[in-house]
């Protein structure tokens, strides 16, 4: 299950806090803009264009217009739900869907029957839950969501269904069961921001944080392979197939090292021209951050949260070798 961050829940500092989102691997950044500008105005939408992460925006507005959308796209933002309840004009919600080139959702509370979703269902890409007040961070989950998520997911089982208000590590269990794709966190996460890696973790991976990384990782046998000596047009042709954004390099069968797709921008940077007449012993990182078979995911994630660097693969070792890898793309 996805985890979009609020950034509003730290009330100050929001690229500041985006930045901490990214490292700590969210998948997306959240932000409330109100049309009376309160907290966030959306002129400053563009302030997170130094962020990797995708925007998640959630427009609470009466009017909408094309200038406002026009911000949303030169923002290359991924996803808008709009709240059905704050907009005057529902008639207008075709057009700002026509417009936005991301994917695009309304956003209901449970004042508003479900039944709304029938009549726009065709342009929807995904349905946002208010689970809570909009734009009252720390508000506690209406349990009647529950009932509201159950109905929708079995009427429209191919649409993605988002759910926001009072989302902690428990909620976070039922809306997965009930087929939520993804959920939107703010003072969960923000309650110990020292932890919040962990805190991540329990929302993404409700019910398997003592799982062993062997049960979640890709297999040596599916992962992209090169030998010590392949050429940097090999590799880049492997991690081309693969698209996993590494290779892991064999001496024999030994692990020897792994590249990755920084590396081979580094090394362009390095050699310039001369970077066709290297190998992958040139290349690799001969001391990548390994685990070992017994790790559990919850402690994985938490010695990944305390290296702040995006580190998108983890290799796996046991006594025999290499054994596969945990592919951190899965679910962004």
């Amino acid at each position: 299950m996805n985890i979009s961050a609020s950034i509003l829940a730290v009330e100050k500092d929001f690229v500041q806090y985006a930045h901490l989102l990214e490292n700590v691997h969210a998948d997306c950044i959240h932000v409330d803009v109100f049309q009376d500008g309160r907290k966030f105005p959306l002129e400053r939408i563009s302030e997170f264009n130094r962020v990797k992460l995708p925007l998640d925006v959630h427009l609470i507005y009466e009017t909408i217009s094309e200038n406002d959308i026009a911000l949303l796209n030169r923002a290359g933002t991924r996803f808008l739900n709009v709240q059905y309840e704050n907009l005057a004009d529902k008639s207008s919600i075709r057009g700002i869907a026509s417009d936005f080139n991301g994917n695009f959702g309304i956003a209901i509370t449970v004042k508003t029957p479900v039944d709304v979703i029938d009549e726009y269902v065709d342009i929807l890409s995904q349905v946002l839950f208010m689970c809570s007040e909009p734009g009252v961070s720390g508000a506690g989950f209406d349990e009647k969501n529950f009932e509201r998520i159950k109905n929708v997911h079995e009427r429209y089982p191919s649409l993605n269904l988002f759910a926001d208000g009072g989302i902690n590590d428990c909620i976070a269990g039922e809306m997965e069961q009930l087929g939520v794709s993804q959920v939107v966190s703010g003072s969960y996460l923000c309650k110990d921001l020292d932890n919040i890696a962990n805190r991540l973790y329990s929302l993404r991976y409700v019910g398997e944080r003592h799982i062993a990384v062997t049960r979640l990782m890709v297999k040596k046998m599916f992962l992209p392979v090169c030998p010590v000596h392949a050429s940097v047009l090999q590799i880049l042709c492997t991690m081309n197939q693969y698209r996993l954004g590494a290779v892991f390099i064999l001496n024999e069968e030994e692990f020897a090292g792994i590249i990755t797709d920084g590396d081979i921008r580094r090394g362009f940077l390095k050699w310039g021209n001369n970077m066709l007449e290297k190998s992958a012993g040139d290349l690799m990182n001969s001391s990548p951050f390994c685990i070992g078979q017994d790790t559990t995911m919850e402690e994985l994630y938490r010695e990944l949260s305390l290296r702040h660097k995006g580190i998108d693969v983890v290799p796996v070792v046991g006594s025999s070798g290499l054994l596969g890898a945990i592919d951190l793309h899965i679910g962004l």
